[in-house]
């Protein structure tokens, strides 16, 4: 409170924010003593509910707050003092002076107002104060969004070739080829490996005359795809690197005493394998390639001695077939 009774600021910031939280209305009776035609009891009332709906009037035999008005004539002026007497005492005396009788019924009416808030926000129990909420496990950083793409599985891919070939010149043999591969096809990347085996037979008695040999070569060969381009939608290319270990058998034709040799089979080379992809898995494939025998072989028919056939220095392969991939 200031001096002279008056209300402080601090006191009208702290008693206003108390208000706030207003409980039910409290029922109060008005001692209200002023000189004749000086303002009334109503009209002290109704400016105080214009302030604040936290009062009311009591009802008879009602227990009560009781507000004390008191309004005396000083000079020209008007000097008023306001008491309220609550269930836990009375507060101080408020003086308010004014110019005339409403202007100080005003101040009065306002200063019960917040006379009120105050003993209600003495009175009211504390709020409880929440804990504030725990705090979030810290999280794993996320791994940038390259090194987080998972690479595509490797896929199991069952092909069948027909073959043609060259492995004992002049002689060309025709045959066929089983082929398993384990492929990961990666579409937007050239790195799309792929490592298969594949299970060769070819002669050259197989679609004309064998002549006076018959040549049948039987191979296991290993090829290693690092590399795919995909030309369009549905047309890839793969550079691939072979090796090959098998047997040749020769026989001899047009002799009295036909005789057979088998002889091991051993080459490297690399091939370009194109596949044409009809949906489901499903493509055609086409292979090229050529390879170089590590061992020279020559069959010769003797009585009288024939050269009949020899490794060419560089082997041709082309194959035509079908792949799933599964």
């Amino acid at each position: 409170m200031a001096p002279g009774g008056g209300i402080s600021l601090v006191e009208l910031v702290v008693l206003g924010w108390s208000s706030a939280a207003a409980p039910a209305p409290i029922p109060i009776r008005i001692d209200f003593d002023a000189p004749a035609g000086c303002s009334t009891a109503a009209a002290f009332y109704d400016a105080l509910r214009a302030r604040t709906d936290r009062v009311r009037l009591a009802t008879e035999g009602e227990r009560s707050w009781n507000v004390h008005v008191r309004l005396s004539r000083a000079g020209s002026g008007v000097h008023g003092e306001l008491r309220v007497i609550h269930e836990r005492g009375e507060t101080d005396t408020r003086t308010v002076k004014g110019a005339s009788c409403d202007t100080v019924v005003q101040a009065l009416s306002l200063t019960a107002s917040l006379a009120v808030d105050e003993v209600v926000a003495e009175s009211a129990p504390p709020v409880p104060v929440a804990p504030p909420p725990a705090a979030p496990a810290p999280r794993e950083p996320a791994p940038p969004v390259d090194a987080a793409r998972e690479a595509p599985p490797f896929r199991l891919e069952i092909g069948a070739h027909a073959v043609l070939t060259q492995v004992v010149a002049p002689h060309v043999s025709f045959g066929g080829a089983l082929a398993a591969r384990m492929t990961q096809q990666r579409m937007d990347d050239v790195f799309s490996p792929s490592l298969g085996v594949a299970l060769i037979h070819a002669r050259n008695d197989l679609l004309q005359s064998a002549g006076n040999a018959a040549i049948q070569w039987t191979a296991a060969a290993l090829a290693a795809c690092p590399l795919r381009w995909q030309i369009t939608g549905f047309l890839g290319v793969q550079p691939c690197a072979t090796t090959a270990v098998g047997w040749l058998a020769a026989t001899g034709r047009g002799v009295m005493y036909p005789e057979s040799v088998v002889r091991s089979w051993w080459s490297a080379g690399g091939l370009v394998r194109a596949a044409a992809s009809f949906g489901g898995g499903t493509a055609v494939e086409l292979e090229a390639g050529i390879s170089a025998p590590l061992v020279h072989r020559r069959f010769i028919l003797l009585s009288p001695e024939v050269n009949v056939g020899e490794t060419p220095v560089i082997s041709p392969l082309v194959g035509l077939g079908i792949t799933h991939l599964f």
